[in-house]
């Protein structure tokens, strides 16, 4: 099967599945013009500073819950070299009346290992540990925290809405797990023929890049489509277009690939060296830039260009509220309409960054 676009090599393999017996990959090439069951330990650690009001939004209740439901947004960033997750109210009170506002942290929730890239969903946080082979579960509001073998190398975790499963990179391992997002089980796999280091989903379709390879790898059910980019993708994300935007290792190259034209031969310049990507509740797509100390967001009237401090990495959007994690100052940094409204001290080595929504005010 041949993805449409100039210089594509695509290559279609049939994904292996869980342990319970499923078919052994297959493999063919078209040429163009590029489990393991859960170890588990729990603890449960919480240091809590400042007092924050958490902002609040009425949104629609389910079925049968009372007709509004005040809905508590917090970030939720994690701090490597300390082995904790910060939690931070982006819209809390100013601790001084100096500009840009300082922000406390509502709480930290201790780890028992480095956490790297975090993922919410609900009031939980999913924390990979890539050096020990695990992942936490991280229960914001009760502050339990499961930390399990997952694989070799777990770099990535995402939620698919569509599974009701996390989806994981595990990178050594060369494969991409589903996994249980209660028991942390590994329930499937799929085999790969490259290292996979990050992962987004779309509607129930799996982007993955590819180390050393210069691939993109797009995972449809039991199918792996791999797509040659000419580069080195790092990390990235689905534009609402359905274009995927990917920043490259090393490189002040952004790309950007179109599932139906192929590689977009008009992809934004001027980024000192792209990494991670967010995409603001109007669609813009933002990307940190840890050579510029900064964060970019492009759209329609051309960039927008924030500095934020010494390399930034991953972002999020907390409604309009972008959050950042600046790893070398140690800092969680809020921007709204192109400002920085707010920073939050943390430690330096800051690393992944995740938004939840909770039904309960946390206590501080």
């Amino acid at each position: 099967m041949r993805i449409p676009g100039p210089a594509v090599v695509l290559l279609l393999v049939g994904a292996a599945c869980s342990p319970s017996g499923a078919p052994v990959v297959t493999t063919s090439a078209a040429v163009g013009s590029a489990g393991d069951a859960s170890a588990s330990t729990t603890s449960t650690v919480l240091a809590q500073t400042s007092s924050s009001t958490a902002t609040t939004t009425t949104l629609p209740a389910p079925d049968g819950a009372p007709d509004d439901v005040a809905v508590f947004t917090y970030a939720v960033v994690a701090e490597k070299q300390s082995r904790r997750l910060a939690i931070i109210d982006p819209a809390g009170p100013c601790l001084s009346s100096e500009e840009p506002c300082e922000l406390s942290t509502v709480a930290t929730i201790g780890l028992p290992l480095r956490p790297h890239n975090i993922a919410s969903l609900g009031s939980v946080v999913y924390a990979t540990h890539p050096d020990a082979g695990s992942i936490s579960r991280v229960d914001v509001l009760t502050k339990e925290v499961l930390t399990a073998s997952v694989g070799t190398e777990p770099h990535d975790v995402k939620y698919d809405a569509q599974s009701g499963l996390l989806a994981v990179a595990d990178e050594d391992g060369r494969r991409i797990l589903s996994v249980d997002p209660e028991t942390l089980e590994v329930v499937g796999t799929v085999e790969l023929p490259a290292k996979p280091h990050d992962l987004t989903v779309d509607r129930g379709v799996l982007w993955v890049t590819m180390i050393g390879t210069g691939e993109l790898a797009r995972i449809t059910g039991d199918t792996v489509e791999l797509v040659e980019t000419g580069g080195l993708p790092h990390d990235l994300v689905v534009a609402g277009t359905g274009s995927v935007w990917f920043s490259n290792w090393g490189s002040d190259r952004l790309s950007i690939f179109d599932p139906i034209v192929g590689l977009a031969p008009d992809a934004p310049a001027g980024v000192g060296e792209p990494q991670h990507f967010a995409i603001a509740p109007n669609g813009v797509v933002w990307i940190s830039d840890i050579a510029g100390d900064a964060v970019v967001g492009f759209s329609a009237e051309g960039p927008t260009t924030v500095l934020v401090g010494e390399s930034p990495h991953h972002i999020t959007f907390a409604g309009e509220i972008l959050v950042v994690a600046v790893s070398g100052t140690g800092e969680a940094v809020f921007v709204k309409d192109g400002v920085v409204v707010a920073r939050s001290a943390l430690t330096p080595g800051l690393h992944g960054v995740a938004i939840v929504e909770l039904t309960e005010q946390l206590a501080s």
